[in-house]
């Protein structure tokens, strides 16, 4: 057994998907313990409550990949539910409008500002136990857009999709900042390397380099 087939062995991971936007939340559970994190909870919130009183889940920190309403709906609740912390890139504080956000016909009910505990930066690492998790900042979709990377699992948020990329029209999009995140952060992770990403199906990073019409490999 490999050491990512191991690792895999200790992880559950379970994905929950909001109707309006089919945005993933991510659940990253221990099998031998009762530790958690939650990647990028959305409108889903509710439900993924509901899995984490079910499962006994304490969860360590709520991460975000990124500042958009449909990728952190759902903090508020989950940090009242859990009093787990908060964790974003500093640079996408910008787009974070909780007055504008609130207004939304969509939002949860109760859903209110809420501060960032913890600013993630390129490097840092969140663990469950022995199992590390490693941030990559990876810019693009966002200035502050990160992916997250545990063995041969990474959580791109809206950087890489399945034969596609995110949008870069929005404030603090680039294309140019996108490719070059694709290109030499997430391509240059082992190809076997199982993609989830914030909207869509899985993929692996081969066959986005093979594959991938907005960002052929060179």
């Amino acid at each position: 057994m490999t050491p990512a087939q191991a690792l895999r062995e200790k992880i559950v991971l379970s994905v929950f998907q909001d109707e309006l936007f089919g945005q993933n939340c991510y659940v990253l559970a221990r099998r031998d313990t009762d530790r958690a994190l939650v990647i990028d909870p959305g409108l889903q919130a509710r439900q993924v409550t509901a899995f984490l009183e079910r499962e006994g889940l304490a969860v360590e920190a709520l991460l975000l990949t990124h500042g958009h309403v449909d990728h952190l709906a759902g903090v508020p609740a989950l940090r009242t539910a859990t009093g787990a912390p908060v964790s974003m890139h500093p640079q996408d504080l910008a787009i974070v409008d909780f007055e504008t956000f609130a207004q939304y016909p969509f939002m949860p009910p109760g859903f209110a500002p809420f501060e960032i505990d913890r600013e993630l930066e390129d490097g840092l690492e969140f663990s469950l136990q022995d199992l590390r998790l490693r941030t990559l900042h990876t810019p693009g979709h966002t200035q502050g857009s990160v992916s997250f990377l545990v063995g041969l699992d990474c959580f791109s948020g809206d950087t890489l999709f399945e034969r596609g990329i995110g949008r870069t029209d929005l404030p603090g999009g680039s294309m140019e900042k996108i490719v070059f995140s694709i290109r030499n952060r997430l391509y240059a992770l082992p190809p076997q390397t199982v993609v989830h990403p914030g909207h869509g199906a899985t993929t692996t990073i081969e066959a986005e380099m093979l594959l991938n019409p907005f960002v052929p490999a060179r």
